[in-house]
């Protein structure tokens, strides 16, 4: 359109090639700039989220139990900690023996006897629930490398004790 006040451009096919790869580096460059800007405005809060979920992560559930979890701290004394004693290795006196050990180290004695079975190879502390720090502090005393939640003893068997200790053949 032809205007006595409109400017006349003319521009050749060489010209709108070099307008266009000016506009759309242009354009590249303004979204570079308003990513570096959304990411330095949204990090601190992504970052708070990410360290939120991150510590959610590593919070042990109430009761859990395994190789990785933390203890915590005894609450019973050893002379407030009932310990069966139970043999499962099938040598004759070898609960008995342990026994004298345990009532040595400070620790109520349970029930002294057999185990209901004779194959252990190695000796081993078993734990009621919520008396994992007692197993773990005892097992260190009598020199026991494996500890775990009491499996394989009804409860009705166990009495008063807290801990089973049963020694195995090593």
């Amino acid at each position: 359109m032809d205007h006595p006040l409109a400017p006349h451009f003319e521009l050749g096919e060489h010209n709108w090639r070099r307008l266009t790869i000016i506009l759309g580096a242009v354009a590249a460059i303004e979204a570079i700039i308003l990513l570096v800007v959304a990411i330095i405005l949204l990090a601190p809060s992504l970052s708070h989220e990410l360290k939120s979920a991150a510590k959610r992560e590593a919070t042990v559930p109430e009761g859990a139990v395994g190789p990785h979890t933390p203890a915590g701290r005894a609450k019973l004394v050893p002379a407030k900690t009932p310990v069966m004693v139970l043999n499962g290795n099938g040598q004759a006196g070898a609960a008995a023996s342990n026994a004298t050990t345990v009532r040595q180290l400070g620790y109520k004695l349970g029930l002294v006897g057999n185990a209901p079975r004779m194959d252990y190879p190695v000796s081993l502390v078993m734990y009621r629930p919520g008396f994992r720090p007692e197993a773990l502090k005892f097992a260190k005393k009598v020199h026991v490398r494996t500890v775990g939640p009491v499996n394989g003893i009804r409860a009705s068997k166990l009495g008063r004790a807290k801990l089973v200790y049963i020694v195995g053949a090593s």
